[in-house]
């Protein structure tokens, strides 16, 4: 069972200062692109002492304790630094943001206006309190506040970005585009501009042109935390979760304050089913939460509910999560360790037992399997009880919870029937797969289709064509990219055709490559054109099979056999296929290949 987490770009939001000296704007941007605003406020505390009426020293004080968020603090140094010069615009906007970080933005807005009227040059003020206007609900008085911020100074990309992620925010995609791409024109050294750009192609899908973005901001600069947050989660999206987490990691050592890379991160450990690794990093979160860092509650309800989920040791899924995890990872043995060692402590617990099933049926110890999950059916209730104590279904309803208890036994007995099919036990296969289908819930991403393709290999294995043509058109109604039920269906009309049977037969017991080896005895020539529409909607079916996943060998193995049926001259480069993707290929079929 897999958790999404949505993965964000975290938007970079500094606060802006007016004139400072030289040497106090490169000490101060250096503390800050390194993530230290501690030794920020202790460097200009000490400053404090040495020139106690220095606007510069007074206002970096204060943007520091902001971003600590020590608001009561930050708002007394920018005061102060009014009381110097009455005429510092920025003192008020960020005296404004201080007020909006306490909830009062009406508040805020009066400083903002205070701002504005004191400097009405200054495009950067017209952006900030667009972006307070925007928070109040006023669309059209902050669209007009960042068209003023470019009027007033069109050179400048900062106003074109404000202005680009108004546009992004209220879904005007291409306008936003518009105004980063003239950003970066202004200044192509800016990374801010190409960080803004890649967010809003990542938001797109558009992971290439994300990825080309991003990696153009790293290069112009490397010290940005946030660039490899963002790039780590472009890779995530990519499925290259190692890359992900390094990436993570050294957002992490760039600053240790956020939280997101440590969020983000266990979610990529979890994908590569690393749970200790991505327990450490919930760990770490719920330390930031307990000293009251986050506020977000939907994050606060994640990492929890994981925690609860997959690192607690005095739960079920603390095992059965792990075991999940071993068994993705092909380490059958492993899984069945880890459920021993879970049952021993929760014996009747039915997923846990259910999974154990799971790991005896990829071995193909089928009897042992089949054991596991009757015990798991003859615990059913409390699958129910613990999917509604579970933190991931804390919002579901009492529909979608009854639609999820009755897909676990619907996949339980799938695959008790999977078992008794490749134990050759047909009559009691159908009876189960009957059942999994009574069961199985009619929603999204269930997989319902496997479950008619089972029934319909069945009724094939049983010699009963026409039942298993119609579940596999049941199979592929629901979902038109299942090749292997377009294979199965070839098998069941090639055999339904006038004097072509099953010659032999052997279940290889794997449904997803190879669920059996089949020779069908060669029709003769009035037989064959009596059925050549039958075998030739066969071939179309195999070959919608390979047009879907030309991988899939079974339907190179099937076709080959088809098209040497119809004396198709190719029909041995099919049977190679089959085999260099290997397929068991009877030596018979291969007489005349040349190899």
């Amino acid at each position: 069972m897999k958790t999404t987490v949505t993965i964000l770009f975290i938007l970079i939001s500094t606060l802006t200062f007016g004139q400072t000296s030289e040497i106090y704007q490169r000490i101060g941007d250096s503390l800050l692109t390194r993530g230290k605003s501690d030794e920020l406020i202790k460097y200009f505390e000490i400053e404090l002492k040495k020139h106690p009426k220095n606007e510069d020293v007074l206002r970096w004080l204060g943007y520091g304790h902001i971003i600590k968020n020590n608001l009561d603090l930050g708002e007394k140094y920018y005061t102060e630094a009014l009381t110097v010069n009455p005429k510092c615009a920025r003192c008020y906007l960020n005296i404004g943001r201080v007020h909006s970080l306490k909830g009062d933005n009406k508040k805020a807005l009066e400083y903002f206006d205070k701002a504005v009227n004191t400097d009405p040059n200054d495009a950067l003020l017209y952006s900030n309190r667009a972006r307070l206007k925007e928070m109040l609900g006023d669309k059209f008085g902050a669209l007009r506040d960042h068209d003023k911020a470019v009027e007033i100074d069109p050179e400048n990309p900062e106003s074109y970005i404000q202005r680009g992620e108004y546009n992004s925010r209220i879904g005007y995609q291409s306008l936003a585009l518009a105004d980063y791409t003239k950003a970066i024109e202004l200044n192509p050294n800016n990374y801010n501009p190409y960080f803004k750009r890649a967010s809003l192609y990542y938001g797109q899908k558009r992971l290439e042109e994300a990825m080309k973005d991003i990696n153009r901001a790293i290069e112009l600069d490397s010290n940005q935390f946030a660039l490899y947050t963002g790039r780590g989660a472009i890779f995530d999206v990519m499925q290259e979760y190692h890359k992900a987490i390094s990436d993570y990691t050294k957002a992490i050592s760039l600053n240790k304050n956020d939280f997101l890379p440590y969020l983000n991160r266990a979610t990529s450990f979890y994908k590569l089913e690393d749970l200790d690794a991505s327990c450490s990093d919930y760990a770490i979160l719920k330390t930031v939460i307990e000293n009251g860092s986050i506020s977000d509650q939907a994050i606060i309800k994640e990492v929890n509910g994981a925690i609860q989920d997959i690192c607690n040791s005095s739960k079920p899924s603390y095992y059965y999560q792990r075991g999940v995890g071993y068994y993705n990872l092909k380490e059958y043995h492993k899984a069945l360790d880890i459920y021993t060692k879970g049952l021993t402590i929760f014996p009747d617990n039915a997923m846990m037992l259910s999974f154990k099933g799971n790991a005896y049926l990829a071995l193909n110890e089928y009897e042992k399997a089949i054991e596991f999950y009757n015990l798991s059916l003859k615990h059913k209730d409390n699958i129910l009880a613990e999917i509604k104590i579970n933190p991931r279904f804390a919002d579901a309803s009492n529909e979608q919870i009854t639609s999820f208890y009755k897909g676990s036994l619907a996949s339980t007995y799938f695959s008790i029937s999977e078992c008794k099919t490749n134990l050759g036990y047909f009559d009691e296969a159908l009876k189960e797969i009957n059942t999994a289908l009574e069961l199985a819930p009619d929603i999204k991403d269930f997989n319902k289709e496997a479950y008619y393709n089972l029934r319909g290999y069945i009724h094939l294995m049983n010699g009963k064509y026409e039942l298993a043509i119609s579940d596999f058109d049941k199979s592929i109604l629901i979902n038109r990219n299942f090749p292997l039920a377009y294979v199965n269906r070839a098998i069941a009309k090639v055999s339904l055709a006038e004097k072509v049977k099953i010659r032999s037969y052997s279940i290889h017991g794997n449904f997803n490559t190879q669920p059996m080896n089949v020779n069908w005895n060669s029709p003769t020539k009035s037989s064959l054109k009596k059925s050549e529409s039958n075998i030739l909607s066969a071939l179309t079916d195999c070959n919608k099979a390979i047009e879907i996943d030309n991988k899939l060998g079974y339907a190179f193995y099937i076709r080959g056999q088809i098209k040497q049926m119809l004396t198709y001259g190719d029909y041995c480069l099919d049977l190679l296929t089959a085999k260099e993707l290997g397929l068991t290929v009877e030596d018979e079929l291969l007489r005349n290949c040349g190899k």
